[in-house]
């Protein structure tokens, strides 16, 4: 039986074209954009903690956005073309879907940190309540 060979990132970023960098920046731009809209309009989530798009879509600022991570999970022209022939509109929303997601995902990070924070700051609340009430 073949052995299916699993490229590392280095080398998926290395196929990458010229092409899907470009997109790649035109997509941050987009996000820029959107960013921008949302500030000038005050458009501030108090639940998500971040700015939203008009659809309800967090937006971060262009430096917050990782370049490479975008590029490596974009898909090769002759991969896109064909999934789009396949199934149009879904398989758009579901790569518009990953890109967005590969792009917030600081805020991502950010929350998970602050869960964290919290966690640990409840366990010694209970732990300094436990200890008080045996005293």
């Amino acid at each position: 039986m073949a052995e299916i060979k699993v490229k590392s990132r280095e080398e998926v970023l290395k196929e990458k074209t010229e092409r899907k960098r470009f997109f790649t920046s035109c997509r941050i731009e987009r996000m820029q954009e959107e960013y921008e809209n949302a500030v000038s309009n005050k458009r501030y989530d108090k639940n998500k903690d971040c700015y939203v798009n008009k659809n309800g879509d967090p937006v971060v600022h262009r430096k917050e956005v990782v370049f490479d991570d975008i590029v490596a999970v974009i898909p090769l022209s002759s991969e896109y073309y064909s999934n789009i022939a396949k199934d149009k509109t879904g398989y758009l929303r579901k790569l518009d879907k990953i890109i967005r997601d590969v792009m917030t995902v600081s805020l991502k990070k950010r929350d998970e940190e602050r869960m964290k924070k919290n966690v640990k700051k409840m366990v010694e609340d209970l732990k300094e309540e436990a200890d008080s009430k045996e005293e």
